[in-house]
C-alpha cells in the first residue's frame, strides 16, 4: 500500500469523521433544546453544535504562532501564508455561495440549520495542520502574483484587517460600557418572576444579568465571558406574554453562546474585507441567527401568539452594535422575519445535508495555489554548470541515467518555472516521463508532466514548481 493511497484514505477519514461530527453536534444540540435528553447529555445549558464558534478566530492566531515557533521565520511565514490563502479562499468562496443558495435552503431545511451552515469554516478549521499538509496531488488552481505584489496586497489586507477587526472590537468595549453606565437593574416582581420562570423551562444555569438601558431601542444581550453576560430593555412597560416572548429569544441566544457567533462572523469579514460579497453574506448569517430564534420561540405557538410576536419585532426595531444579540436588530429583516414568524410551517432538519456539506468542505479544500517567483528553472533548483552530481531519466519504465550533465545544466537553465506557495507531504507517483536528480549541495529534485518537486536539506518539505513550457523529453534523452 503506498504512502499517496494511505492520505487519500486519511483525508477520506477525515472528512467522514468531521462531517458525523458535526451531524452528531447539531442532533445533540437541537434535542438539548427541545428537552430530549439522553444518558450521554449532562444538561440542557449549552446548545452549542460541537465547537464555539470563537475557536475559529483563536485556532488560527495559535497555528500561526506554532508555525513560527517550530518551522523558522522562512518555513514558518511560508505555511502560514500558505493556510492564510486556503483559509480566505475557502471562506469567500463558501460564504458567497451559501448566500445564494440561502432563499432554498431557507424554504426547505430549519433556520437553525442555516444558521449552523454559516459554522463550517469553525469546523473545518479548527486542526489545519491536519488538513493543508496532507494533500497528495498539485493545485487545480495556480495564480501568478510577483513577489513584491504580493507583498503589498498583503500588506494592504492586513491593514484593512487589522482596522476593521480592531474597530469592531473598540466598538464592542465601548458599547459595552456605555450599556453598563446607561442602565439600572430591573426589580419590577412581575417581570423577574417571568425572568426566573424562563430560565427554569430553559434549564438555565449561566449567570446572566437583567437590566435597564435608556439607550436601546431593542431587547439585546452583550457579554463574551460567561459571568459576564447582560440582558438589556428598553425602559418601557412590558406585558407578561411579551416579556416571555423576549426572554425566551435572548437566553436561547446565550445557551448558543451566539455573541461568539457574532465575533466569528465578524471576523470573517474582516478576513475577506477586500470581498464585497463576503459583506453580505456575514449579513444574512446574522439574520439566520435572529430567524432560528424566532423558529424555536415560536414552535409552538398558535396564530395569535404568531402575530403578536411579529408585532413586538416591528416596535422594538432598532440597532446593536459590537458582538450583540438582539430581538430586532434591522428593519432590513423585518419583512422577512416577520413574514416567516407569521406563516410557520414544518421543514427538515437538514442532518443528512449538513454531514454532506463538511465532508465536503474537507475534501474540496486546498485547490488554490499562489506562485511568486518566475525564473530559470535551473535557478530555483540553484544550479550551477557542475553542480549536478547525477541524474536519472525513466521513460517507458525503463532507467536511463544522464551521463553529459554539463548539457543538461544547460537545457534546464533555459526552461522558466514559478515556485509555488503549496505546503504539501507527498504527491502521488507520476505518470509518463520522469527526470530525477541529485546536486552537490545535497539537494534533489524530480520532473514530471507540468511540475517540479524539489527538496532542500535545510528545509522540512519539498518546495513545488510549475513549469511554463512543454519539456522537451526527447531532448533529454540525447544527453544519456
Amino acid at each position: 500500500m503506498s504512502e499517496v493511497f494511505i492520505l487519500y484514505m486519511y483525508r477520506m477519514f477525515w472528512a467522514l469523521f468531521l462531517g458525523a461530527l458535526l451531524a452528531m453536534g447539531f442532533r445533540r444540540s437541537w434535542n438539548a433544546e427541545h428537552g430530549k435528553m439522553t444518558s450521554w447529555m449532562e444538561d440542557r445549558e449549552h446548545a452549542v453544535v460541537w465547537l464555539d464558534p470563537i475557536v475559529f478566530p483563536v485556532m488560527i492566531i495559535f497555528f500561526a504562532a506554532i508555525n513560527l515557533w517550530v518551522y523558522g521565520s522562512d518555513d514558518g511565514v511560508e505555511y502560514g501564508l500558505c493556510l492564510l490563502i486556503d483559509i480566505f479562499v475557502f471562506v469567500s468562496v463558501y460564504f458567497t455561495g451559501l448566500m445564494f443558495l440561502l432563499p432554498m435552503l431557507r424554504r426547505r431545511y430549519t433556520a437553525r440549520t442555516c444558521a449552523v451552515l454559516w459554522l463550517v469554516p469553525v469546523f473545518l478549521f479548527y486542526q489545519p495542520h491536519m488538513l493543508y499538509l496532507m494533500r497528495s496531488e498539485p493545485p487545480l488552481v495556480v495564480l501568478y502574483l510577483p513577489g513584491i505584489l504580493l507583498r503589498v496586497l498583503l500588506t494592504v489586507w492586513a491593514a484593512g484587517f487589522l482596522v476593521l477587526f480592531g474597530t469592531k472590537i473598540g466598538s464592542h468595549i465601548w458599547f459595552s460600557r456605555r450599556l453598563r453606565q446607561h442602565s439600572r437593574p430591573i426589580l419590577d416582581p412581575e417581570l423577574l418572576e417571568i425572568w426566573e420562570k424562563v430560565r427554569r423551562d430553559l434549564d438555565m444555569h449561566i449567570p446572566v444579568d437583567l437590566r435597564y438601558c435608556s439607550l436601546i431601542r431593542t431587547p439585546l444581550t452583550i457579554g463574551m465571558r460567561k459571568k459576564s453576560k447582560v440582558t438589556y430593555l428598553p425602559e418601557r412597560a412590558y406585558g407578561a406574554e411579551e416579556a416571555e416572548l423576549i426572554f425566551s429569544h435572548e437566553l436561547h441566544h446565550v445557551q448558543r453562546r451566539d455573541t461568539h457567533t457574532k465575533c466569528f462572523l465578524e471576523f470573517c469579514k474582516a478576513l475577506g474585507w477586500i470581498h464585497p460579497l463576503v459583506w453580505l453574506a456575514a449579513r444574512r448569517a446574522q439574520d439566520d441567527l435572529e430567524l432560528s430564534c424566532d423558529e424555536i420561540v415560536l414552535e409552538r405557538a398558535d396564530a395569535v401568539t404568531r402575530r403578536k410576536y411579529a408585532k413586538l419585532l416591528l416596535s422594538t426595531a432598532g440597532d446593536g452594535r459590537g458582538f450583540t444579540t438582539c430581538l430586532s436588530a434591522s428593519a432590513r429583516t423585518l419583512r422577512y422575519r416577520m413574514r416567516a414568524t407569521v406563516s410557520g410551517g414544518k421543514k427538515k432538519l437538514g442532518v443528512v445535508m449538513l454531514f454532506t456539506v463538511m465532508a465536503l468542505s474537507v475534501l474540496g479544500m486546498g485547490k488554490i495555489s499562489v506562485s511568486t517567483d518566475r525564473t530559470s528553472l535551473a535557478e530555483l533548483i540553484q544550479l550551477s554548470e557542475d553542480s549536478l552530481s547525477e541524474v536519472y531519466l525513466t521513460k517507458d519504465g525503463e532507467e536511463i541515467r544522464i551521463s553529459d550533465l554539463e548539457r543538461l545544466a544547460g537545457y534546464l537553465s533555459s526552461l522558466q518555472a514559478e515556485r509555488l506557495i503549496y505546503t504539501y507531504t507527498l504527491l502521488s507517483e507520476p505518470e509518463g516521463d520522469v527526470l530525477e536528480g541529485f546536486t552537490s549541495s545535497d539537494a534533489t529534485f524530480r520532473m514530471s508532466g507540468s511540475y517540479v518537486e524539489i527538496w532542500f536539506p535545510e528545509k522540512r518539505n519539498p518546495v513545488l514548481c510549475r513549469m511554463k513550457e512543454p519539456v522537451d523529453w526527447q531532448k533529454i534523452q540525447a544527453f544519456e
